[in-house]
């Protein structure tokens, strides 16, 4: 396979099993004993773990390997589904969450540097904002699939079965990672961890265009108050089943995002202004999502995601073409861990 196929083959089956668990998620939290509250501490631990991990995995990306860092990803994955699987509480919960965090941190960062360094291997850097907007429209996709995967298992089996799926394609993705992804994405030119480190801290200092990608990453993490409790929000109204209904709605802005951002004319790093559109987008479709008619909450929640849709490839395209191939990872992570502060808060 080329870079491309392999690329999307590995995002979308790290992103089925996640998918999988995304309208019964929060459910089945309650039905193994959480409060509201204790969702908000779990899901908080989530992303401290995961701000914590973020810089010594992009650095051993860089340093180490990149598929190694990738199939990592998606073991830590594997390992998190098998707690939850199991998981009785509160503590049970926390650890599921710490390994999935874990996972998340190894695949952050090496995901968008080994598409970007494969495709210059192969002569087609330019191509890297559409690549990503491809991937946004199949993650999208798969997003809808596992959403009427994951009601109805839960409604089958029951919700701790929900992670079932997210360890069989953890195992699948390991496999591609292992088979095609070697080689293809490692830096053109190496350089030790710690100078990865150096030079992604020094670059984020000189450049402003950088500093306010960062900012604006922060200011997105306000997405995550939506991501814990849409499921809670909107399971009074319409049920478990029709969740999936809702969640085509939701994906479909995405996806249709995706579409636009690959239909982009403009100069590959010059996304600014459209990464603001993007989050006025996500923030006014949160403010509609609010609305007591479900009509105007499920067109809120639609418009909310086409801005996310929009927002995530124009801002790696925006970072990736401002930095070197020999650190790429890193800079990544180091993008993640501060961006995902704002996420933690």
């Amino acid at each position: 396979m080329n870079a491309r196929r392999t690329y999307y083959l590995f995002t979308a089956l790290s992103g089925l099993g996640m998918a999988a668990t995304a309208t019964a998620y929060t459910p089945f939290l309650q039905t193994i004993g959480l409060s509201l509250g204790q969702i908000a501490l779990v899901n908080a631990i989530f992303w401290a773990t995961l701000i914590a991990a973020e810089m010594p995995t992009g650095m051993l990306a860089d340093g180490k390997s990149r598929a190694w860092s990738l199939k990592m990803g998606v073991v830590f994955y594997g390992l998190g589904a098998v707690s939850y699987l199991f998981a009785v509480g509160f503590w049970t919960a926390v650890f599921a969450e710490v390994l999935i965090a874990v996972g998340g941190a190894f695949l952050s960062g090496a995901q968008q540097a080994w598409i970007a360094d494969a495709l210059t291997r192969e002569g087609a850097k330019d191509d890297l904002r559409h690549v990503y907007a491809t991937d946004s429209v199949i993650r999208g996709s798969i997003m809808v699939l596992g959403g009427f995967v994951g009601s109805g298992i839960a409604l089958t089996f029951g919700y701790r079965f929900i992670w079932v799926p997210f360890i069989f394609t953890g195992a699948i993705a390991f496999c591609v990672a292992r088979r095609y992804m070697n080689g293809h994405g490692e830096p053109l030119e190496y350089v030790t961890e710690m100078e990865a480190f150096r030079l992604s801290l020094k670059l984020l200092r000189e450049s402003r265009a950088l500093l306010w990608v960062v900012a604006a990453l922060i200011v997105f993490g306000a997405v995550v108050a939506f991501n814990h409790y849409w499921a809670l929000y909107f399971l009074p109204q319409v049920g478990q089943w029709n969740l999936s209904y809702i969640w085509v709605g939701i994906y479909l802005g995405f996806v249709l995002a995706g579409i636009v951002a690959r239909r982009l004319s403009i100069p590959v790093g010059q996304e600014g202004k459209l990464i603001v559109g993007a989050l006025a987008l996500t923030g006014l479709g949160l403010l509609a999502a609010a609305s007591p008619y479900l009509g105007i909450a499920v067109s809120g929640v639609v418009l909310h995601e086409f801005g996310r849709g929009f927002f995530v490839p124009l801002t790696d395209s925006f970072v990736q073409h401002r930095v070197h191939t020999s650190y790429r990872a890193t800079f990544g992570s180091l993008q993640s861990f501060l961006g995902r502060i704002g996420f933690a808060i």
